[in-house]
């Protein structure tokens, strides 16, 4: 009886599940063109967007790839607005536009000053988009990034998503995915962070070799650009956002003449302090690490107590780099990049009701106390005496 049923219930719903599938429109793979990367620019009020298009340069045939190569093709468009840009190259081009295996989106200097809802929308409401593209921004054109020529990897593309990625396990960057800077986007009170990256040029007239790498973050609202976050407080943020990961930390003191330590294992707790309408946030950091190298001074002992001293050493430091990285982006930038305000909200949501409005200016009157837990457990000895 159940199966008759379920034979009349599907025979019933077929043709409306056959007429969804027409909006659905299907490309042959020959017609396609498979985006690896793409770039926003603003010139002269219009969208100028640069994409990396697949394109095998293997010797046995069109669809072999040669890893000496570039295997990619680069195409230009522009455009009003991002999804007319797209179309007018498409119909230049006869080739269909797919972006379901693009792996970065670019935003130019120029472009990065637009409001990024409205520049993120096309992506996110193209149907065969990803949501977890990389994001990055330079102070150039993205042209240039896309354009860079770089044969590290099968893709250009690739090779600069791997330069993301390898940033970020260094404690050099945090990896951004456009999903992400949408969820950020979506609360007014909240501000976003996008990786910066740019061209490097070395060597000579005759030879010169392209390539990119990261430089800082920058501090974007839904009103647009805010600020850069420079190296000297990058991870002092990355800290405070608890992104960072494996990092390498060289010190000297009165007893090392230099010590590396490198970070295993961290995790940082924000809390807020509430008193009457007044807010201050006590930020503790639990971090562990490695002793990697140690250089001792003539006449110094490796001793427990100098191990301590170390720890104590690495403790200010990092305090230091957080408490700047507050200053700068909260209260020099006047942003929300550690989600502040959602603590308060969790903390007492009728206070929050009279923060949200004028939020993140309320940071203005904030503070910070930064506590950091050092413990150098891994030293390479079985004892120290």
């Amino acid at each position: 009886m159940r199966k008759w049923a379920a034979s009349i219930l599907f025979a019933v719903l077929l043709p409306f599940l056959l007429t969804g599938c027409e909006m659905i429109r299907t490309v042959n793979l020959q017609n396609r063109a498979i985006v690896q990367g793409v770039g926003v620019d603003w010139e002269g009020g219009q969208y100028v967007v640069t994409m990396q298009i697949f394109s095998p340069e293997g010797s046995g045939g069109q669809t072999i790839v040669d890893p000496s190569k570039e295997n990619a093709q680069i195409i230009t468009c522009k455009g009003a607005s991002i999804a007319k840009a797209v179309e007018n190259s498409a119909l230049t081009q006869g080739k269909d536009f797919y972006l379901g295996h693009n792996r970065i989106l670019v935003l130019g200097e120029e472009a990065a000053k637009q409001p990024l809802w409205g520049l993120f929308s096309y992506f996110v409401n193209s149907l065969d988009s990803r949501p977890d593209v990389s994001l990055l921004v330079t102070d150039g054109k993205a042209a240039d990034i896309l354009n860079v020529g770089i044969k590290q990897s099968i893709l250009p593309a690739m090779s600069i998503e791997n330069t993301v990625r390898n940033a970020q396990e260094s404690g050099l960057s945090e990896e951004v995915y456009l999903i992400d800077a949408m969820e950020g986007l979506a609360q007014p009170h909240r501000s976003i962070l996008i990786p910066y990256i740019e061209l490097v040029e070395e060597g000579g007239e005759e030879e010169s070799l392209r390539s990119v790498q990261m430089k800082g973050m920058g501090v974007f609202s839904s009103s647009g650009f805010l600020g850069k976050v420079e190296e000297k407080d990058l991870k002092g943020l990355l800290f405070l956002r608890d992104t960072i990961k494996n990092t390498v930390y060289t010190l000297d003191n009165q007893e090392y003449q230099r010590a590396a330590v490198q970070l295993y294992q961290r995790k940082t707790v924000i809390t807020p302090e509430i008193t009457g309408d007044q807010v201050r946030f006590t930020a503790t950091i639990y971090t562990r690490w490695t002793l990697m190298e140690k250089n001792m001074r003539p006449g110094a002992d490796f001793t427990e107590e100098s191990l301590r001293r170390l720890e104590t050493q690495l403790e200010e430091q990092i305090a230091k780099e957080c408490l700047g990285a507050f200053e700068t982006t909260v209260k020099g930038y006047v942003s929300d990049a550690f989600y502040l305000g959602d603590l308060v909200w969790r903390e007492q949501p009728e206070l929050w009701e009279k923060l949200r409005e004028d939020w993140p200016q309320g940071l203005l009157n904030s503070g910070l106390d930064c506590r950091v837990d050092v413990r150098i457990d891994r030293t390479g000895l079985e004892s120290v005496e």
